[in-house]
């Protein structure tokens, strides 16, 4: 690589003569392969409570919404999936009692979502088993390191126009 820094502020990435870069220089790239390994171990931890990563993310924003529930179609939003999606993940929900369902009431259409205590309690067992997988990525950061990665993920989803829930007043 030459010194040379590129718009971004990152070092010029240097093609191959036909117009080709080294991947690994592609921030997307990295991300997408991060996130594809962790999506594998998540799902590996999830397997002993029979929980897929939409249901983990249903639970968890449930668990945490100042409202004490959601629509189907924001906690999709929130998890980054489909309605459809969203919506065969909380009928496996449902069907376990971890969350119920209902009509809003003043609101027509709109069905409200909210946790059980059994929710809760399946909920924080699934964060204890999927803690090692955040522990092992960021094992050889530092907690300062960890800081400024996790404040670059989300600097980086505000520039595709993402925000994670949650991180209204840091992002």
């Amino acid at each position: 690589m030459s010194g040379a820094m590129g718009w971004s502020g990152m070092p010029e990435q240097q093609p191959d003569g036909h117009g080709i870069v080294e991947p690994s220089t592609r921030i997307a790239y990295l991300v997408r392969m991060l996130a594809n390994a962790l999506n594998q171990q998540v799902e590996q931890a999830l397997r002993p409570v029979g929980l897929t990563q939409a249901q983990l993310a249903a639970l968890g924003q449930l668990a945490i919404c100042a409202e004490g529930w959601l629509s189907g179609a924001e906690l999709g939003r929130r998890a980054g999936i489909t309605a459809q999606g969203m919506s065969t993940a909380l009928a496996g929900l449902q069907s376990r009692g971890l969350v119920e369902r209902g009509p809003h009431p003043s609101r027509g259409r709109v069905i409200r979502v909210w946790i059980t205590e059994d929710g809760r309690r399946l909920l924080e067992r699934a964060q204890r088993l999927t803690a090692p997988v955040d522990m092992r990525a960021t094992a050889l950061l530092s907690v300062d390191e960890q800081r400024q990665l996790r404040e670059f993920l989300l600097r980086a989803m505000a520039g595709v126009g993402v925000q994670a829930p949650g991180t209204e007043e840091t992002a």
